[in-house]
């Protein structure tokens, strides 16, 4: 009896180590670090209409307020995010915050600072650049035929149809855009066909206006930097291959009328541009064969 107590006592300051190592881990858990995730902003320059949305994580915490505070050289604003369903927040109660504000941000460079009181902020840096419209700079229609070729890009001046050779047209198109080709998302065109004067196989009647499109139709860029913010698209691509869209001639359709081009820019802020250009087409004739047509013939 007395050795199983002098063996307690020596176990006593073990026991007692351990009981209290329990207790600490009770009475001092190991915290979880919150983390504040930024998953959106975005600025909608022509309504002046301010997105955030933000998650937070674990989402065991309880959060009271998450503010942003937006600020740069010569602005600041403090913005409340709610997790209620309201205010541009989409699911309530899903540790995701979001604000949908009405807020006119000048052209600048800013700090978007989340807060929550007690936590470490989340900053993020975010430039707000002026939007520009694409513009078509210049559309140059090209012929081909045998070895030679002509271009022109004033939409008053005809694509000449050679009497008994088949020729080529390719085009291509000089897009500017100052915020960069980035904004350029793609360049598409559609045509619509109006003959008139057609005779044989024409494809599309004299008289009638024929619509033609396809996934095909798209311009292909073909210098990505650019010192003048001037891109240039070609039609030549995956698909149309050189020397461009065969012409037949007149041969087998001896034709007069004008082929409208529409081409569409896919900008990334402002959207779908449509751009429209007319090509004319007359038959080719003793007054032009030489420079337009490839000879008179005998």
């Amino acid at each position: 009896m007395y050795q199983n107590f002098r063996s307690l006592i020596k176990l006593s300051p073990l026991i007692l180590v351990l009981i209290t190592s329990c207790v600490l881990d009770i009475e001092n858990p190991i915290e979880e670090s919150l983390s504040i995730e930024w998953i959106s902003i975005d600025y909608d320059q022509v309504e002046n209409k301010l997105f955030l949305q933000l998650e937070i994580l674990p989402e065991n915490e309880i959060i009271n307020d998450v503010f942003v505070e937006i600020s740069s050289d010569n602005f600041d604003s403090t913005i409340l995010l709610n997790d209620n369903g309201e205010f541009g927040d989409l699911i309530p109660q899903n540790y995701k915050y979001s604000s949908l504000s009405e807020i006119y941000l000048p052209f600048d460079d800013y700090q978007f600072k989340a807060v929550i009181d007690g936590f470490e902020p989340e900053e993020v840096n975010f430039s707000i650049e002026e939007q520009f419209l694409p513009v078509i700079e210049e559309i140059i229609f090209i012929k081909n035929y045998e070895n030679n070729k002509y271009e022109f890009s004033n939409n008053s001046y005809p694509y000449y149809i050679n009497e008994n050779d088949t020729t080529y047209l390719n085009f291509e198109i000089k897009i500017k855009d100052l915020n960069g080709i980035d904004n350029i998302q793609s360049v598409r065109y559609k045509t619509l066909t109006h003959w008139d004067t057609a005779e044989g196989d024409c494809g599309c009647i004299q008289g009638e206006t024929c619509a033609s499109s396809s996934p095909t139709f798209y311009l292909n860029n073909i210098n990505s930097t650019s010192s003048d913010s001037i891109f240039t698209y070609v039609a030549i691509n995956d698909y149309i291959k050189e020397p461009g869209f065969p012409i037949n001639p007149l041969s087998v359709c001896n034709r007069s009328g004008v082929i409208t081009f529409s081409f569409v820019v896919f900008d990334l802020y402002f959207g779908p541009q449509t751009f429209v250009e007319d090509l004319l087409f007359f038959p080719c004739s003793e007054l032009n064969c030489e420079d337009d047509c490839g000879g008179c013939g005998e």
